[in-house]
């Protein structure tokens, strides 16, 4: 599955504009390079879980609204309420969910 962070970072960028939030003042907070933000408002970069996570958080945006406007395939079978609890995990969380999901599959439990 590709990701397309040129469109995350497209909506990033317009959900701080309309917060009217400097990438300064966002650096700042989030104690990470400006270039990094601009990079990343303008797809040159790939995004942590974890630092996208503090993005969102910080501009007070739903990542499933970030990931589903215009990218759907990335949780197009996944339920709002489960995706939203898986990434508020930690990771080692998360894989013990993916290698339980993975087991009932294989087991076809599911």
């Amino acid at each position: 599955m590709n990701i397309d962070f040129s469109n995350i970072g497209k909506r990033l960028q317009e959900t701080r504009v309309e917060n009217n939030i400097s990438q300064a003042k966002m650096a700042k907070d989030l104690k990470i390079p400006i270039n990094y933000i601009s990079d990343l408002e303008k797809g040159r970069v790939d995004i942590q879980l974890k630092r996208f996570i503090e993005i969102c958080n910080f501009l007070n945006i739903s990542i499933y609204d970030v990931l589903n406007e215009k990218n759907e395939n990335i949780i197009k079978y996944m339920d709002k309420d489960l995706y939203e609890l898986i990434i508020r995990c930690n990771i080692e969380k998360q894989r013990l969910i993916y290698n339980m999901v993975k087991l009932l599959i294989k087991n076809q439990v599911v």
